[in-house]
């Protein structure tokens, strides 16, 4: 395994449950756990077509995995079930 995909996964599993802490929401972990990860993924596959770079670790982007991370989860808590 890569060493970036270390804080990407820490990123995309971190995110949904810091919110879930926050808030109390999402309720649905789990789904929330799945959507962040794709964005996660997303937002690494995205950077690297385009070259983008957080200056952080390098090809990693975690400032686009913990953006697309915060994103998916807040829409996982606005659609989930009351």
């Amino acid at each position: 395994m890569p060493p970036a995909v270390i804080p990407l996964a820490l990123i995309a599993v971190g995110v949904p449950a810091a919110l879930r802490a926050l808030v109390g929401r999402p309720r649905a972990l789990g789904a929330a756990w799945i959507g962040s990860a794709a964005a996660v993924a997303a937002a690494q596959a995205v950077g690297e077509l385009l070259g983008w770079r957080a200056g952080l670790l390098g090809d990693a982007q975690l400032l686009a995995a913990f953006v697309a991370a915060a994103a998916a989860s807040a829409l996982v808590a606005l659609f989930e079930k009351r």
